[in-house]
């Protein structure tokens, strides 16, 4: 959990606050003990744990959980920002870190810490416990297991980010599995336990880098555990067992960069195909549109199978994509009307590389002589 504290004598008017913010908040319930009230929110759509702001005596404490979703960390100073604002009258700002406003105290960095230690703990726990739990799960008592993790490709090995993304994925969707009364109490004798845990750490043996809508560079690192789970998985999809798509998305991606396995341009159109049948309409037709529009090994590049694989994604980069096979003629004769219908429609949901494309072309058409215009 990741909490702030802000001081006031002031109450809480909890319907003109939430009024006073400038994105859809939603409350779910409140609560109470001996000393503070609580209220839950949550944002639709978008969280997977709950937001918590606690009142109590001159004090307000606004916390989340360890867990929740990327763009609830980013929104997080806000909220605290705009309680200290409704409270206050004044923008929150951290004593014990110089004096810095919140929304610089608590930035990229402390996001990436935030979850690299959430992730720490969680692999801490599960090297001895069988249970995890979501501090404030949106519904009942969600927990992470190994076995959960296991279903996805992922273990203890598995770097942060995919262990993070796929803990996203699996809230995302409501995959969480529920706490009964029984393993409730069998976790709480646990509780006082003392024991040494010895904490696997992820040594990648490849990476794969991607590249977020702002053009940010990330990558995915995979391990030695990673890619035999995958095959394990692989195996046990084609005996007739249910995978998720996105794992046999995994599956393609290893085979198409050569991570735990020979390069293999056809057996990654092969997983990433499944992974589309399987219900992956993001990653697997983007990843196969990529892999026909440069080839892999014995698998040589059509950009015609590009655009259609393009054409089936819902991922924005698709839409860039889809307009540079108009704008360069892909299937027949370029057509720049589509192109640039297609362009900005990814550049309205700021992909980088839409927006500089269009940006080029205009500044191509304002440098041309008038007379060839």
């Amino acid at each position: 959990m990741r909490s702030v504290c802000i001081h006031s004598s002031e109450r809480l008017n909890l319907d003109a606050f939430l009024h006073e913010l400038d994105v859809p908040v939603r409350f779910e319930f409140e609560g109470y003990d001996e000393e503070r009230s609580y209220y839950y929110f949550s944002r639709p759509g978008i969280s997977t744990t709950l937001f918590v702001i606690a009142e109590g005596p001159d004090e307000y404490e606004v916390m989340i959980d360890g867990l929740a979703s990327y763009s609830d960390y980013k929104f997080f100073p806000y909220l605290a920002d705009c309680l200290c604002q409704h409270l206050n009258h004044e923008s929150l700002v951290i004593p014990e870190s110089a004096g810095r406003t919140a929304y610089r105290v608590y930035d990229e960095s402390w996001i990436e810490d935030s979850i690299g230690e959430e992730v720490a703990m969680l692999k801490s726990a599960l090297s001895v416990f069988p249970r995890y739990y979501v501090g404030f799960p949106l519904e009942g008592v969600g927990y992470i297991s190994l076995d959960l993790l296991a279903q996805y490709g992922v273990n203890l090995h598995s770097s942060t980010p995919r262990i993070y993304g796929y803990i996203q994925y699996i809230m995302r969707n409501g995959l969480l599995p529920q706490a009964t009364d029984a393993e409730l109490e069998e976790d709480r004798n646990r509780e006082d336990q003392e024991t040494e845990v010895d904490v696997p750490q992820h040594i990648s043996i490849g990476r794969v880098k991607s590249w977020q809508i702002d053009g940010a560079e990330t990558w995915e690192s995979y391990s030695r555990e990673d890619t035999e789970m995958l095959l394990k998985l692989g195996e046990d999809y084609q005996s007739g067992r249910e995978v998720a798509g996105v794992v046999l998305n995994d599956l393609g991606t290893i085979y198409q960069e050569g991570i735990g396995v020979g390069r293999d341009g056809l057996k990654a159109e092969y997983w990433f195909k499944q992974a589309y049948l399987q219900g992956d309409h993001l990653y697997a037709p983007t990843n196969l549109g990529d892999l026909y529009r440069k080839g892999c090994g014995e698998l040589p590049s059509s950009l015609p199978l590009a655009f259609e694989a393009y054409r089936k994604s819902e991922d924005i980069y698709a839409l860039y994509r889809i307009g540079q096979a108009y704008e360069e003629g892909w299937t027949g004769t370029p057509d720049m009307e589509k192109a640039l219908f297609w362009y900005r429609k990814a550049a309205e949901k700021r992909h980088h590389l839409a927006v500089r494309r269009l940006e080029e072309l205009s500044s191509s058409v304002c440098m041309m002589p008038r007379n060839a215009r």
